[in-house]
């Protein structure tokens, strides 16, 4: 079959002949249709991380359809493909904590992903979904919707009536905004490119604002907002949500740069009674839910454009220059 390999970091993806995988025990054989890129693929292919083995097909928001069907699957049906793979033993997995698993193997991450004509996945990560919703959106689903959606519905549990400030109108962030929406908040937005901001208003955005005129935002809030969600990962980002909270907001974290280092002054911190929460990518169960929502309509991954698989290493170039709205699509 035909794949996108990483042979060598900080090089471009080869293209080239690999062995078509061999589903065993309870793994199923999906052709893929769809993979989503974003900033953790720029990560992978850099080498940022340690344990990335070699060589290996990127391609962690996957979405396809069954090639040989099982008890409950049919050839043809229409998957979404659950990035984590965790034991279901360990600490963190018997207190439903599974992405913190250690020894889950991620799709695209320490195992071969979806850049490629086939991918073999265990069944309980294979998410159906209808015949109607696009395969890209449902591949974005898995992450660029999966990560916000944990974020701002379980980590920082946004009630309505809420005033929620989204950091980085990009990829996660205009994914966020309709999720906020969704849970019955008002929604600002900061980001400092004017399309990402225009974007971030048709999506429901009340304001949209530059990073230097985030003081508007704790005026639109009144008094700060009651939640904000960081998705640009930048030190910048960080500080600007900090500059937008009331005392006693949550700021949920779901961007990140390996080596960004973020900080608060203590008496924010601990006078002002602020909530810092990390938030990693989610569960199965969220992933069902984060899938369900884009198969409702509630919320719409912004596709900025579907390349095919022959234009990957253009596709991560781009994604590397900031020249994306949206997500780019790699179509199969």
């Amino acid at each position: 079959m035909k794949a996108a390999v990483l042979r060598a970091f900080g090089e471009p993806l080869q293209l080239m002949e690999v062995p078509e995988p061999e589903p065993d025990g309870d793994q199923v054989l999906i052709r893929v249709r769809a993979v989503g890129l974003c900033g953790t693929d720029l990560k992978i292919t850099s080498g940022a991380f340690d344990d990335t083995p070699l060589p290996l097909i990127p391609g962690h928001e996957v979405a396809g359809e069954v090639v040989c069907g099982t008890s409950d699957l049919t050839p043809g049906q229409r998957v979404a493909c659950y990035i984590y793979d965790p034991c279901g033993r360990c600490f963190w997995c018997l207190r439903h904590q599974e992405t913190l698993c250690p020894y889950s193997r991620r799709l695209g991450f320490e195992r071969d992903g979806g850049l490629a004509e086939f991918i073999s996945v265990p069944r309980a990560n294979v998410l159906p979904f209808s015949d109607d919703l696009p395969f890209e959106a449902a591949a974005v689903a898995m992450d660029a919707v999966l990560s916000p959606w944990r974020a701002l519905t379980v980590r920082a549990a946004v009630q309505p009536g809420e005033r929620v400030v989204v950091v980085g109108a990009g990829g996660l962030g205009l994914n966020g905004i309709q999720i906020a929406l969704r849970a019955g908040a008002r929604v600002a937005a900061v980001d400092p490119v004017f399309s990402h901001r225009r974007l971030a208003k048709q999506l429901g955005a009340e304001i949209a604002v530059s990073p230097e005129h985030a003081d508007q935002v704790v005026e639109w809030a009144d008094c700060g907002a009651d939640v904000g969600f960081e998705s640009s990962g930048t030190r910048v980002g960080f500080d600007t949500v900090l500059s937008c909270l009331r005392p006693g907001a949550r700021l949920v974290c779901c961007g990140y740069k390996p080596s960004v280092e973020y900080a608060v002054d203590s008496a924010q911190l601990v006078l002002g009674e602020l909530t810092i929460l990390g938030s990693r990518a989610g569960t199965r169960e969220d992933a069902r839910a984060a899938l369900k929502a884009v198969e409702d309509g509630a919320v719409k991954p912004q596709i900025m454009e579907i390349l095919p698989l022959e234009e990957v290493n253009q596709a991560l170039e781009r994604l590397r220059s900031g020249d994306t709205l949206g997500r780019l699509v790699i179509g199969l």
